[in-house]
């Protein structure tokens, strides 16, 4: 199986195409270069597969899986729970967080003589949800029938018997306006409540009558807004919660952090080193995502802390005898000669214990004899198992130790192979030489 394999690579911006139809396969073990003229698309495919630009079409599979943080349960379940809680948070607003607290904590504090009860007020919040009307004790040992939203006191009562008889009276007459229940007798008019067949109350007027009923009936609708408010407010909340949640967890499906744990890493064409930290401090940078600890166990520097660290160092003081910095790991980075920014870079991308190493134009800048030393360098680094990607103009270094070289033009790939079949393309003699120079 392919290590690396890109498939109709394709990457925009606007309207211009940089990258168009690019396919390439890394094999283990392989040293694959990737030249071509200045402007060729060749940064813009590493930048494509380390996850800094996002491919406009194709496909980029490591290990034949897609080089991307995988879709699973985890992520559903983040969806949704993020969701539930948008939109739960939308619904509270939705039901008026004042009268909320009215109808539930201030109710039951306000009680003379009883404990606030948790109990109790969750009944409340079902309660104001449902609009169900309620009964607040009052000072004097009297009751209260309200609303509840506590906005609307209905009527008084000396004891809490009679308050629920009256409760009961209210919902009644509150279920009987909802349904426009007015009938005309003897020259009056009755509200009557039809399922009991029992009259509710009786005025002369019929403005009168509709005026009570009014009343009541906007009681009656109260709690029916609310409720759909608060379930259209759910639903545009746990949509934009999850919606949200699923936008984030897109974006970041390919960035750089998921690409390096994946078994990738890479140097860049413009050295990117912490030019004031020392070199050393610049590989153990690339080591901090392996150290295992909490944040108490670092910050009280317990034993396995300490021996993680130790050996961190150990590992990154073998990285840069590697490389040929052995000496040197205490200098600034930036203080270093070009030539061993260069190798200090490709030490901190090792640090990642990377599969693939993309390294784009590591000889950028160095003398003949420093060019010659990196081949060894590139060399020793696949004796170690691991695969290159190499971006290079300098055609001695790549047709010295590729395996198989892809020559990209104007973001097209016209040729692959041997070094020499490569050498050899007229394709390729012309993208270099121009045309006129091989007519």
């Amino acid at each position: 199986m392919a290590l690396l394999k890109l498939e109709k690579l394709t990457v925009r911006f606007g309207g211009l195409t940089a990258v168009e139809g690019v396919d390439c396969t890394v094999e283990p073990r392989q040293i694959f270069s990737v030249i071509g003229p200045n402007g060729a698309g060749k940064t813009t495919v590493f930048n494509a597969i380390t996850g800094i630009y996002e491919p406009s079409e194709g496909k980029i599979e490591f290990h034949g899986r897609p080089l991307e943080r995988p879709f699973g349960a985890r992520v559903i379940a983040a969806c949704i729970a993020v969701g539930l809680a948008t939109g739960l948070c939308a619904a509270l607003f939705s039901l008026d967080v004042n009268a909320l607290w009215r109808a539930t904590i201030k109710r039951n504090f306000e009680a003379p003589g009883d404990p606030f009860s948790y109990s109790a007020a969750w009944q409340d919040a079902l309660d104001y949800v449902r609009g169900k009307l309620a009964l607040e004790r009052m000072r004097g040992g009297r009751y209260a029938v309200r609303t509840a939203d506590g906005r609307r006191t209905l009527g008084y009562a000396p004891s809490q018997a009679e308050a629920e008889v009256q409760r009961e009276r209210f919902e009644r007459l509150i279920a009987a306006a909802d349904h426009g229940n007015l009938v005309e007798r003897d020259g009056s008019w009755v509200v009557r409540d039809l399922d009991d067949n029992e009259d509710l109350a009786s005025f002369p007027k019929e403005a009168d009558a509709r005026a009570y009923l009014d009343k009541y009936a906007q009681i009656a609708r109260e709690p029916v807004t609310r409720r759909r408010l608060a379930l259209f407010a759910l639903v545009a909340g746990f949509v934009v919660g999850a919606s949200g949640t699923w936008a984030v967890w897109s974006r970041a499906r390919r960035t750089p952090e998921v690409i390096a744990r994946a078994g990738l890493a890479r140097t860049f064409q413009n050295i990117r080193l912490f030019q004031n930290m020392t070199v050393i401090d610049n590989v153990l940078v690339a080591m901090d995502r392996k150290l295992k600890g909490g944040i108490a166990r670092m910050a009280l520097r317990l034993p396995g802390v300490r021996r993680a660290e130790q050996a961190a160092r150990d590992r990154a003081r073998e990285l840069l005898a590697f490389v040929g910095l052995a000496h040197k790991e205490h200098l600034p980075a930036g203080s270093l000669p070009y030539g061993d920014q260069r190798r200090l870079e490709i030490a901190r991308a090792l640090a990642t214990d990377p599969e693939l190493v993309l390294l784009d134009e590591p000889a950028a800048g160095m003398n003949p004899a420093e060019s010659v030393e990196l081949n060894g360098l590139i060399q020793k680094i696949r004796a170690q198992g691991k695969a290159v990607l190499l971006i290079e103009h300098h055609m001695r270094v790549v047709m010295g130790i590729s395996d198989r070289v892809a020559v990209l033009e104007y973001g097209v790939k016209i040729a692959e192979g041997t070094p020499d079949e490569v050498r050899r393309d007229p394709r390729v003699i012309a993208a270099y030489l121009g045309n006129e120079e091989i007519s």
